[in-house]
């Protein structure tokens, strides 16, 4: 059967009527992807709020506000109980008040234990009902005691506590309080006993929660009580600043705040301030009326890993939603493409069927005469077939390049930004922003890679600074968030106690995940330079004396997050004049050719240059891979 005649100006409509439709394919195919892509970014935008309103449990931001806020409450609580033992035993009949300026009596003795098992505690005042008023200690020693009963009437934390019936705290001058107790015989008031209280420790402590949100605390009535310094501009934290109390900023969101946090209860809200959301969460110190409150950018928000999980298994549920629908709609609107391009191929056929009939009857002649075995004569110019299998193999190759580069295009958006734009975020959660300054000690940490490593060297209090390293298990996104919740916990429970902390640090873990996580936790006394420490399963730390020799530390090899009790012990060590500690991560002694033994003789040949110097020796030395980080401290 004799084919149709076509003519150049068939093969170029032809082509064309063949390229648009695999044009438009292409073009669908690619603005579904980009459909899909957006709504995963918008997943990944919205999965803290989503994951927290929709959650029934406490993120990890409120388990962390309500342990400081529980660590703050311990803290007057023992306060408070050392000063009413000191006024029940002032009236006890045991000691009597006008010896207190004689440093062997029993109540200077008394007082001066009080005041060892209370760093916080910087003087002790005491007054009897008949007049006598003292105070321990003075700069220059302890003063005599006076009687004045007219002065009475004048000390405001004295008639404080017999209005009250009991123990109260009132403001001091500065980051003070004054805790005042008193103490009957039989139904008489017969001493009240006031301590006056530095809040510095607290301060230190709250100052070290400014990694990733905005920490305050303030009273029953709003005022601003203590809030860490912030940089300027860092609205609306300035407001606060300026005005002092949350009732009197002009950001209405700070009233509303203010009267939640009145009723004395935790809890959390979502605020918009001038377009942007923060996450606030809150909790009370009931025994002196305060609220701690620390506020997190909604973009830097930690949720549990169970909820993290949950959204992230939401959204991949939701992206294979999304390519089946896609390709149903590419199907389906490729189909109605055919069609139309069916019928512009039958209309174009219909049209110049007339125009190139004459073709036709020139091709058939000329085939019939070469079958007949008449090769000299040559065909016309208007029966012309050139060009029509290199035009359709064109289009084959056109169709097939558009959709291979619209489908290498689809997966790269919708696979890996996905993890790409995860572990980013968590990335700032996993090492310490700044290191605080160590007397007597060269200090530094060097961060090679992340990996699922995570770090942190926190003041936790005044001449004691906390040391701790750690790894988590899993995949890489898994693994990073796993660390960064961990290392959260950690910061939050962090206290003089290693074995405690480990022990509390475990607790919570245990119950998002079976993952293992090993963690070194170490506190240094730099004033004694003593240091003790847990390890729960991270790679033994190592001392190289000045001499050259080496100590390594010994600790439990058991995992976080695997039992869910764990109790593991403390170790304890000196850390002498030339001492070099190194705390290093665990993938630095997995690669080949680079041991513990490597490490060591690095440490070594390079003890006596300063701590920056060893790192420096270390990284070069160790192979490059994902998690090596390490703290080299060294003793001057």
């Amino acid at each position: 059967m004799m084919r149709p005649p076509v003519s150049s100006a068939l093969i170029v409509l032809v082509v064309i009527a063949a390229v648009v439709p695999a044009a438009l394919m292409g073009l669908l195919f690619h603005m579904e992807v980009g459909r899909i892509s957006g709504s995963i970014q918008a997943q990944l935008g919205d999965i803290n709020s989503t994951t927290i309103n929709s959650s029934s449990g406490a993120t990890d931001q409120e388990l962390l506000v309500a342990s400081k806020a529980l660590q703050y409450e311990e803290f007057f609580r023992r306060i408070a109980e050392s000063n009413q033992f000191v006024a029940d035993y002032l009236a006890s009949g045991f000691s009597e008040i006008d010896r207190v300026a004689d440093p062997n009596s029993s109540l200077s003795l008394t007082l001066r234990r009080s005041i060892k098992r209370n760093n916080a505690i910087e003087r002790i005042y005491l007054a009897t009902a008949d007049g006598w008023i003292a105070s321990w200690p003075e700069v220059g020693g302890t003063r005599k005691t006076a009687r004045n009963a007219s002065e009475i009437g004048s000390l405001r934390w004295y008639t404080a506590a017999q209005a009250a019936g009991g123990t109260v705290w009132i403001p001091g001058d500065d980051m003070h309080l004054i805790c005042a107790a008193p103490a009957y015989r039989n139904i008489t008031l017969y001493c009240v006993a006031a301590s006056e209280v530095s809040l510095s420790e607290i301060y230190s402590d709250l100052s070290g929660l400014r990694g990733s949100g905005y920490p305050f605390i303030v009273n029953r009535t709003g005022d601003l009580v203590m809030m860490p310094k912030v940089r300027r501009g860092d609205t609306p934290w300035d407001s606060l600043l300026i005005t002092g109390n949350l009732y009197k900023s002009n950001i209405s969101a700070f009233a509303d705040l203010g009267d939640r946090i009145s009723k004395g209860k935790s809890g959390s809200d979502f605020l918009t301030i001038d377009g942007r959301g923060w996450f606030v969460v809150y909790s009370p110190v009931k025994s002196v009326g305060w609220t701690v409150v620390v506020a997190y950018p909604s973009e830097k928000m930690m949720v549990p890993i169970s909820l993290m999980e949950s959204s992230l298994n939401s959204i991949s549920q939701r992206s294979a939603e999304l390519m089946r629908s896609c390709a149903a709609e590419i199907i389906s609107r490729g189909l109605l493409l055919m069609i139309i391009s069916g019928a512009v191929f039958g209309l174009i056929g219909i049209t110049l069927r007339r125009r190139f009939r004459r073709s036709a009857v020139c091709i058939s002649e000329a085939l019939r005469r070469i079958g007949e075995g008449d090769l000299d004569k040559r065909l016309p110019a208007d029966c012309d077939l050139e060009g029509i299998a290199e035009s359709v193999e064109s289009m084959r190759k056109s169709l097939r390049t558009i959709v291979d580069r619209a489908r290498a295009e689809g997966y790269e958006r919708g696979t890996q930004d996905l993890e790409s734009s995860v572990l980013k975020t968590f990335d700032r959660f996993l090492s310490a922003e700044s290191l605080p300054p160590i007397e007597g000690y060269d200090i530094c940490v060097r961060q090679i890679s992340r990996g699922g490593t995570f770090h942190d060297v926190l003041e936790i209090q005044h001449g004691k600074v906390a040391l701790c390293m750690g790894r988590a298990g899993g995949d890489a996104l898994e693994s990073a968030v796993l660390a960064a919740t961990a290392r959260a916990v950690v910061r939050a429970l962090s206290s003089q106690h290693p074995d405690e902390v480990i022990k509390r640090a475990n607790g919570i873990m245990a119950k998002s995940s079976s993952l293992p996580i090993s963690c070194f936790y170490a506190v240094l006394d730099y004033s004694s330079r003593d240091m003790v420490y847990s390890n729960a399963g991270h790679a033994p730390p190592f001392v190289v004396s000045q001499d050259g020799s080496v100590d390594t530390l010994c600790g439990d090899g058991i995992h976080m997050a695997i039992r869910d009790e764990l109790d593991l012990g403390y170790e304890q060590r000196s850390i002498s004049d030339g001492d070099v500690l190194v705390i290093y991560s665990e993938s630095m002694i997995e690669a080949q050719g680079f041991d513990l033994e490597h490490l060591i003789g690095v440490v070594r040949g390079s003890r006596a240059k300063s701590a920056s110097e060893i790192a420096d020796e270390i990284e070069r030395a160790a192979p490059k891979r994902n998690g090596l980080a390490v703290i080299v401290i060294k003793s001057t």
